[in-house]
């Protein structure tokens, strides 16, 4: 404001006079000189003894205009932008702090807690959280006033500190949100389930249509039955909500089906008019389901292994992640090999139920005439 009035006060005169102009133009020169270095270091001393005063180190004014940021948000499952209950994302961060300063998980810019935290690496600066019941929860919030078994909301993760320090979150990630279930109604459909199944047992449901053999297809149909029943409610009790089903689950059950379905047709193909063998008698379950009459074949023995095998392995999965696994292509075409293998060599084996003669392949086209008597005699030809 000063230095607008000096240069009004000198242009007044120099519309007045031309000589003064001359004049006051060099004096006005020299002073403007004098002036303008003056006020830059007054500027220059006023911001020194501004950061002096305020005492905050060079490395902290850096810290607060270059902010941690989120490179980019993966899902272990191998799934692309988006995230389920009991999955792992990883979040990688550009800091120059330690990762275990980002345990904390942030969804919407609103803090979670430490119970999701998973694991971290500080070499990579990345920081994994699995999304569990909190998480789960808080999104069910989002979702109040929608009546939906299943959503995908849109949010942002983010990761910081209990203290609030927040890094910035502008990925999207699509989560999913699951209806939740009481665990007094999972462990009610446990009990009658439980219940069916015992009278199931009792009533011979793995017996065949004669109830004298244990039936190798019943057998693989009930037991992935149970197995499915069995995870799915173990996962509704563990987590609260209901988890998705996944494809090759329906392609199990799917295989199990035609292979009783097969069988079933392959017996009553078999079967004729005669009378059951009064001999007949199971051998014990395992022996029945893993032989026919005369000997243990092969083809069941490795229908029982690989599904005693992935059986187990599904089990086990299930336990660890708390999801339905969701088994490969591969692993179904073995499955629907080996089950394959069986109802097809099925058309092979003699009916078990059937009196020993009607399947002896070393009696039939050999049978004795009527009068022989093993001695060399023949049937009489004269008559």
């Amino acid at each position: 404001m000063a230095l607008l009035l000096f240069f009004a006060v000198i242009a007044l005169p120099l519309l007045l006079n031309p000589y003064l102009k001359k004049q006051l133009f060099k004096l006005s020169a020299g002073a403007f000189i004098f002036i303008i270095p003056t006020l830059v270091c007054a500027q220059t001393a006023g911001s020194d003894s501004a950061k002096k005063t305020s005492g905050k180190p060079d490395s902290v004014a850096k810290t607060t205009i270059l902010s941690d940021s989120i490179l980019n948000i993966s899902n272990l499952s191998g799934r692309k932008d988006s995230a389920r209950l009991n999955e792992i994302i990883a979040i990688r961060i550009k800091t120059k702090l330690p990762i275990d300063s980002f345990k904390t998980l942030y969804v919407d810019d609103i803090k979670v807690g430490e119970t999701a935290f998973w694991s971290s690496n500080d070499h990579e600066k990345i920081v994994y959280f699995k999304i569990d019941e909190s998480v789960q929860n808080l999104a069910v919030q989002f979702l109040a006033s929608k009546s939906l078994d299943k959503a995908r909301i849109p949010v942002y993760f983010s990761a910081g500190s209990s203290s609030g320090y927040i890094t910035k979150g502008l990925i999207i990630t699509q989560l999913e949100v699951k209806q939740k279930i009481s665990r007094i109604w999972v462990w009610i459909m446990a009990v009658i389930m439980a219940g069916f199944l015992a009278m199931g047992l009792k009533n011979n449901i793995l017996k065949d249509d004669s109830n004298l053999y244990y039936s190798l297809s019943r057998t693989q149909l009930l037991y992935w039955t149970i197995i499915f029943s069995a995870t799915y409610l173990y996962i509704c009790n563990e987590t609260g909500a209901l988890p998705d089903i996944p494809g090759s689950l329906l392609a199990i059950l799917g295989i199990s089906a035609a292979t009783m379905a097969t069988g079933k047709l392959i017996e009553n193909d078999q079967k004729t008019k005669t009378e059951i063998d009064p001999k007949a008698h199971s051998e014990g379950f395992f022996h029945d389901i893993l032989s026919d009459r005369s000997s243990i074949n092969i083809q069941r023995l490795q229908n029982v292994l690989f599904n005693i095998l992935f059986g187990l392995i599904f089990i086990q999965k299930t336990v660890s992640s708390n999801l339905l696994p969701d088994f490969d292509n591969n692993i179904l075409l073995m499955m629907g090999i080996s089950a394959g293998t069986y109802a097809g060599l099925k058309a092979t084996e003699p009916t078990k139920d059937q009196p020993t003669e009607q399947h002896d392949s070393t009696t039939v086209g050999n049978e004795k005439p009527n009068g022989d008597d093993g001695k060399g005699g023949g049937s009489d030809k004269t008559k």
